[in-house]
């Protein structure tokens, strides 16, 4: 990959990332800088004055559990209304719905009596009836997996106590991902238009539990004991009632974890018995619940409305603080920061706390039924309700409509790290009632925060509470809804799925895939020749070695890898030639301090850096400029001197990068802390300008300090593009050295010598692409590309960069080859040279074939090192996102690769960049870091560092996209035009 962060590749690679953001991010009339100014105003509304933990706390302590139906839950309509007007929202009222019984907790105790005495933890589950008296029965294991199994426990459960799940094991506990409803293989992608929409996940979960609790009845089971699956003596806690808030059938409680396990392991071994008693009430008659509302009024579109929801009820064995008085609190704490901060939305912005949440989402189903003829003027809802932890981004249940418009909304919320947004979708918060009706309804994908323990349980209360993570989500929902209640138009709608008959839809869902058959075929394919793919990678690496471009290496390898291609049985298998201005060729580069000490200096020449005249001896300077006048101060002053360019700051390592802030660079590379992308704006500016005044002003050469410690160098052609001879000799030092001659300077004068080397072609020099084919069955001349780029830095021997990208093409041929796969489209391959200077070979090859570019469906580049493919990324590409991801969920299906959901970030730096700037759709291999920042560019660049797996994995990947996508019925969708989208 070619990307280094101190010479003029970055800079333009930034700009070219800034440039793609700031293009789906305008705002018409120049609303742009209106809005980030009032989220500013927003944001530190909430971060200097936040109510939000005062609020929770009153909530948590002074009222408490708030049962739906509840007296509790009434005063947290109450107070919260009053809460409300004391904000200044306006049309501040609760929203009565009906509920068939309220049900009180009473008291319930249990032990184990035979085969020896042990006391139970129990608590009842919500609308249980209690037992009559105390009640003692065996324990039996109800194992039916289906209806068809109830047969075998007929006559054999009057007065048994049930229990029925296989316990999972709690100890040692699962290690929590506090990530983990982010980093995950992507969900299956939503029906397509004429297709069913795929069931709740809850819907067969709910069947198969009434039809369970109705035997039950009908045997005379005297009482259920659910497992609460979790640790230290934690339970959990649900309802039986459903959505209807009926009585339930028979008396069920929760056990603790261990209690649970205690019982499993004693009847394996002999008959257990236990006692118990359970005591509840429930209402004679039906109660009145209510939801909390209040607004915000539009100021020019009063009657459209965003809705800003959280629900308010609880369970009662805690306080309910986590779920969800954290999502109510961030609620009434987005009010206050919207009124207090004097912003007018155009919208209206509607405030609803809702009940019966916990039974079913019932009060956000009952304000949709009661709303139903305004839905159409509802813009979208957000929810949050997923504990404590911080907002990582929005979830958009399969909106994907809406996706580029909440990218513009989020766009100047830089300062919350907010990630990109998901289409994942999840049927457990009040957001899915508005979406099962044709609103966009999204939810708060959220940190785990210990939710797994407080979730329903007797520590759900306030001490559990994240301060400035609740605060953060507050500042998350007031300003979504802001910029979303200041869009031209509402969002746009996902039309309602396709409801055909059951037995239209199973006839439907019986249909073989074909398509599928064939990937599992290529996953399979890659696994079995992956010794092969060791082999080859070996041989590029070990027995041709670096590949610097125009060498006679780079040469070897390109005819070796045709010769490859063409012994799989590849059509249309050569060399499509390119020129270079100058082959190049390294020489020896020495240096050493002389005073005020003398220190040897571990150089290597920048790529195409002329060579000094032999050793130049002189004053070191150091030069750091922000602007252009800056230079002034250098001016007679760099005679001879040897420049040490920009002073090292401090740096920090990639993160994950999905787990990457979306406004940020996700490159697997060390970075400055607290870059800017917008730092570069300017630099990339300058850069050019600086280099031709110390070219001017007599300077003998230029160091540039690595970003890498430990002695690793960095490698790049310095100052200099196109193969170009460079104007200044200049080398590479170890960041030691470099932060050294800084110490020294600030000390006083540094003297020092230096001798870089390196020698030019006297002429052009021809180097290759090498490309090969598989013909499509049905549209030949439409072509899908899948590529890597042959050549490579020379300090080490190219293995990681990019040898693994170019040998997972080849291996990709091979199980597509060997598969037997028959794709419909032309499958090509590409292993472009020339990258490491400028993605050169892939703009030759783009020049080359521009009449055919309008056939090209899609193109894949591997080239960010070993690291397992975790998704690719598609520039932005929102037209084609939700076919892509139909295309590539067989990747997530596969337990081994596990892909998550495609990327829309926008990343240069590699040979994708070429075809997406000429409308092609493109994109590139998001990889994990795996070491990539100290290996990359460096000579630590070998064979060694290579992880197998994960590049059989890559292969996989690359095999699967150009198959499935050759599949497709139509060409990828290409994204507008830049003079259209301008215009959009």
């Amino acid at each position: 990959m070619r990307f280094h962060r101190v010479a003029v590749v970055l800079c333009s690679l930034a700009l070219a990332v800034i440039a793609a953001r700031e293009g789906y991010a305008a705002h018409p009339d120049g609303e742009g800088d209106a809005i980030a100014a009032a989220d500013a105003r927003i944001l530190a509304e909430v971060r200097e004055h936040s109510e939000a933990m005062d609020n929770l706390e009153y909530i948590s302590d002074n009222i408490g559990q708030r049962l739906t139906g509840s007296p509790q839950l009434k005063q947290a309509n109450d107070w919260t209304a009053e809460v409300m007007k004391k904000y200044g929202l306006v049309n501040v009222h609760l929203e009565p719905w009906t509920i068939a019984h309220s049900w009180t907790r009473g008291t319930a105790r249990a032990r184990i009596v035979a085969p020896a005495e042990h006391p139970l933890t129990i608590a009842s589950a919500g609308w249980a009836p209690g037992t009559n008296g105390v009640v003692r029965g065996p324990v039996v294991y109800f194992d039916a997996k289906s209806k068809d199994d109830f047969a075998k426990f007929k006559g054999k459960l009057k007065g048994a106590i049930v229990i029925y799940q296989e316990p999972a094991v709690l100890s040692p506990p699962r290690p929590e991902n506090p990530n983990e409803e982010f980093v995950r293989p992507m969900q299956a992608p939503p029906p397509m238009k004429g297709q069913p929409p795929a069931p709740s996940p809850f819907a067969a979960l709910i069947e198969v539990a009434r039809a369970r609790n109705e035997f039950f009845k009908q045997e005379g089971v005297a009482a259920v004991f659910r497992d609460s699956g979790k640790p230290h003596g934690l339970l959990n806690m649900t309802g039986v009632g459903g959505e209807k808030f009926d009585i339930g059938a028979i008396p069920s409680a929760f056990i603790t974890g261990e209690g649970y396990r205690m019982l499993w392991r004693m009847l394996k071994h002999a008959p257990v018995s236990v006692e118990l008693e359970i005591t509840n009430s429930f209402s004679d008659k039906p109660v009145e619940v209510y939801n909390t509302v209040g607004e915000i009024r539009g100021s020019e579109k009063p009657d459209e409305v965003v809705i800003l929801g959280a629900h308010l009820d609880s369970w009662d064995l805690g306080t309910g603080s986590t779920d969800n008085g954290t999502g109510s609190a961030a609620v009434l704490e987005a009010a206050r920061a919207l009124m207090k901060s004097g912003v007018k939305p155009k919208r209206t912005i509607r405030f609803v706390l809702f009940s019966g949440e916990e039974e079913g989402l019932v009060g956000s189903k009952m304000y949709v039924q009661a709303h139903k003829n305004d839905l159409d003027k509802v813009s979208a809802v957000l929810v949050h309700d997923t504990g404590t932890g911080r907002v990582l981004t929005i979830g958009l249940h399969d909106n994907y409509q809406a996706r580029e418009i909440v990218d513009q909304v989020l766009a100047p919320l830089g300062e919350l790290k907010l990630l990109e947004p998901s289409m994942q979708r999840t049927f457990g918060t009040d957001h899915a009632s508005f979406d099962d009706v044709g609103v966009p309804g999204f939810w708060c994908i959220q940190n785990g925060a210990e939710y797994s323990k407080t979730h329903h349980s007797q520590s759900d209360t306030f001490d559990k509470v994240w301060k400035d993570d609740l605060n953060q989500g507050a500042q998350v929902l007031a300003a979504w809804a802001y910029n979303t209640a200041q869009l031209p138009a509402m969002l746009p709608r996902r039309p309602l799925a396709y409801q055909p008959t059951e037995a239209v839809a199973k006839a439907e869902a019986a249909q073989p895939d074909p398509v599928a058959e064939v990937d599992a075929k290529l996953i399979a394919q890659v696994k079995t020749d992956q010794a092969k793919l060791q082999a080859d990678l070996s041989y590029l690496a070990d027995r041709i070695g670096p590949r610097l471009t125009g060498s006679p290496q780079l040469d070897r390898a390109s005819h070796w890898t045709l010769e490859q291609f063409k012994a799989l049985g590849l059509e249309n298998a050569h060399l499509e030639p390119w020129t270079a201005a100058t082959a190049w060729t390294r020489g020896p580069a020495t240096g050493r301090i002389l005073a005020p000490a003398e220190h040897a200096l571990t150089l290597a020449s920048a790529g195409w850096s002329p060579a000094t005249n032999g050793t130049v001896r002189g004053p070191v300077v150091g030069v750091g400029v922000q602007k252009l006048d800056d230079l002034q101060q250098y001016k007679g002053k760099l005679k001879n001197a040897i420049v040490l360019l920009d002073r090292p700051g401090e740096t920090e390592g990639p993160m994950n990068p999905l787990l990457t802030p979306f406004d940020q660079s996700n490159l697997p590379l060390d970075h400055p802390k607290d870059m800017s992308l917008r730092d570069y704006r300017s630099r990339s500016r300058l850069l050019s300008e600086e280099v031709k005044f110390l070219k001017d002003e007599g300077a003998a050469a230029i160091l540039v300090s690595s970003e890498k410690w430990f002695g690793l160098l960095n490698m790049g052609t310095g100052f200099t593009r196109q193969f170009q001879p460079g104007p200044i000799p200049s080398a590479y030092m170890t960041r030691e050295n470099a932060t050294l001659l800084w110490r020294l300077l600030d000390a006083g004068p540094v003297e020092a010598e230096v001798n870089i080397q390196g020698s030019f072609s006297e002429k052009p020099v021809t180097v290759y692409n090498t490309v090969a084919d598989i013909k499509g069955s049905e549209k030949p001349d439409e072509v899908v590309i899948i590529a890597g780029h042959l050549d490579s830095w020379d300090l080490g021997t190219g293995a990681t960069d990019n040898g693994t990208g170019s040998m997972a093409v080849l291996a990709a041929a091979r199980a597509l080859v060997r598969s037997g796969a028959k794709p419909k489209r032309t499958i090509r391959f590409v292993l472009f040279t020339g990258e490491e200077g400028g993605l050169n070979g892939s703009r030759a090859y783009v020049a080359a074939h521009k009449e055919e570019l309008g056939k090209i469906s899609g193109v894949l580049v591997h080239d960010t090192g070993t690291g397992k493919v975790l998704t690719i990324g598609t520039m932005h590409n929102y037209a084609a996102k939700e076919t892509l991801d139909r295309a590539l969920y067989p990747l997530a299906r596969d337990r081994t690769i596990g892909l998550s959901e495609p990327s829309l970030r926008s990343e240069g730096g590699s040979d994708h960049v070429p075809f997406d700037e000429a409308g092609v759709p493109a994109g590139w291999c998001i990889q994990e870091v795996a070491d990539y920042e100290k290996d990359h560019h460096s000579q630590a660049d070998t064979l060694d560092r290579v992880r197998w797996d994960d590049l059989a994995e890559g292969a996989q990947v690359l095999a699967v996209y150009a198959y499935n996508v050759a599949q497709l019925p139509e060409l990828l969708p290409r994204k507008p035009a830049p003079a259209a989208a301008a215009a959009h």
